[in-house]
């Protein structure tokens, strides 16, 4: 779903937003606007392989300039080119339906220069804007080896990755003097490119001949006057007053506008500064190698990239992604927890931290249910067994029915014992006289007489005699009297 449209946005942010959710060439979902800017739309953007990438995309009014067209997807070649980490990779590059050039790069997660200084206040503190100045000049250093002259270095163009690499964006502009990758005048002649506040005295003078690998050195100086200052190398209230003074003045010092900031590299980024080319440093390589040696001089600790990492502490690890096109599981029903780290997740996570402990309770109970039936079932058979050895008869004449519906009720098994049924087969095979237990659960036995001495002697066939319907031997065996069962 595109994020509806706010009073202040112009047509062209507002048709950028509308194309959120659309899929580009069958394979590019376009799911967020990242920014937006005069000549291109930045989203956040799935492949259909779900691989996370960003796609810059050319105004469709400016798509139409054959000239404007070719040198937006000349960025991708060119940035390719350079064969540096720092140099974002473009892996793809088209033109939408709608007939807008677009290109396709590796999905960065940090913020950009100008942004981490925005938050701090405008500025950041010298030894971190130093190694982003160094890393930046190892990029620059390896493009100036292909002949690849940036021309718009400026804190918006410079990124941090939360990994600590620094990552130079839009070689949009850049100008190739290399033959074989084109024309060297790929620019036209007084055609002014680049950002006023940044850009050498030759690019204000739009001297396009001049414009070389020493230009994007003052703009990298210029970077750091800004980030450690504050300030812009020249004071000025619109673009075109900012374009005069620096085609005619010479830079101030950065120690006048931050006097705080250590000698060492005050002189490094002064000589980036000069106004006559020939006084500059010659090579990127050059001012690296300088503000290395600047910073161990000035703070006593050789230069490492690990203080960018501190610049992302507390944040979120990255931007919310993207739902999915289609869902691919049942949706939670109630709100997800924030995930620790930070990071949403399109799975939801859950907010138990001891799921295993979890399992094995529930495995726990439910072995103990196991083992309580099979002790009632235990329980149940022993007491079964006892009531079938009592209710067996001495002969194997039983009717073919249930004993349990002959027997007096005082014979019947105890309501709480599972009843047992014995059939005609069960009492037929039991046709010798089966002695009961001598010790017997109560609820399953009736009061008997003392055995005397003339108890062997069978009580005489009248159906009369038949209370109680069984009698004793002299050993103590009760036989029922089966006249009284006829």
């Amino acid at each position: 779903m595109s994020q509806p449209p706010t009073e202040d946005e112009s047509w062209s942010e507002r048709r950028a937003r509308e194309r959120v959710g659309t899929m580009l060439r069958g394979k590019y979902r376009l799911d967020r606007v990242l920014g937006f800017g005069g000549m291109a739309v930045v989203y956040a953007a799935t492949h259909r392989n779900q691989a996370q990438l960003a796609v810059k995309m050319l105004h469709p009014e400016l798509s139409l300039n054959k000239e404007v067209r070719a040198r937006f997807q000349r960025e991708g070649y060119v940035a390719n080119s350079v064969k540096h980490p720092g140099a974002v990779l473009v892996v793809d590059d088209d033109v939408a339906e709608d007939g807008s050039a677009f290109l396709v790069m590796e999905m960065l997660n940090g913020a950009s220069v100008d942004e981490l200084a925005d938050r701090r206040g405008g500025k950041l503190p010298a030894p971190i804007a130093m190694v982003i100045a160094h890393e930046l000049l190892d990029v620059l250093a390896a493009a100036h080896a292909k002949s690849i002259v940036h021309r718009d270095i400026k804190p918006a163009n410079v990124f941090v990755t939360r990994e600590g690499v620094v990552k130079v964006l839009d070689f949009g502009i850049a100008r190739i003097r290399d033959a074989t990758l084109g024309s060297s005048h790929a620019t036209s002649t007084g055609t002014m490119m680049g950002t006023p506040a940044f850009m050498a005295p030759e690019q204000a003078l739009a001297d396009t001949a001049n414009i070389d690998q020493q230009s994007d050195i003052w703009s990298v100086g210029a970077l750091l006057f800004t980030l450690i200052s504050g300030a812009l190398v020249h004071e000025a209230t619109t673009a075109p007053a900012m374009l005069v003074k620096t085609a005619t003045e010479r830079p101030r010092s950065m120690a006048t506008v931050a006097p705080a900031t250590p000698a060492e590299v005050v002189r490094v980024v002064d000589r980036a500064l000069a106004f006559e080319k020939s006084s500059r440093w010659a090579r990127a390589a050059d001012m690296r190698d300088a503000l290395r040696a600047a910073y161990r001089s000035a703070f006593g600790t050789p230069l490492e990239r690990a203080p960018l990492l501190g610049l992302f502490e507390g944040e979120p690890t990255m931007t919310d992604p993207p739902a999915p096109a289609e869902p691919t599981m049942l949706a939670a029903t109630t709100p997800l927890p924030a995930v620790r780290s930070g990071l949403r997740t399109a799975v939801p996570v859950s907010d138990d931290v001891r799921p295993a402990t979890k399992g094995k309770t529930a495995l726990a109970v439910v072995a103990f249910g196991v083992v309580a039936i099979a002790s009632v079932a235990v329980v149940a058979t022993m007491r079964t067994s006892r009531s079938s050895v009592a209710a067996s008869v001495s002969v194997s004449e039983t009717p073919a029915v249930s004993i349990a519906t002959q027997l007096p009720s005082a014979q019947v098994v105890a309501p709480e014992a599972p009843i047992a049924t014995v059939t005609a087969t069960a009492a037929a095979a039991s046709a010798t006289v089966v002695e009961a237990p001598k010790t017997s659960s109560t609820s399953t036995r009736t009061t008997r007489p003392t055995p005397s001495a003339s108890a062997s002697a069978k009580p005489a066939a009248s159906k009369n005699d038949c209370d109680p319907n069984y009698y004793f031997d002299a050993e103590g065996n009760r036989h029922f009297k089966l006249e009284c069962f006829k």
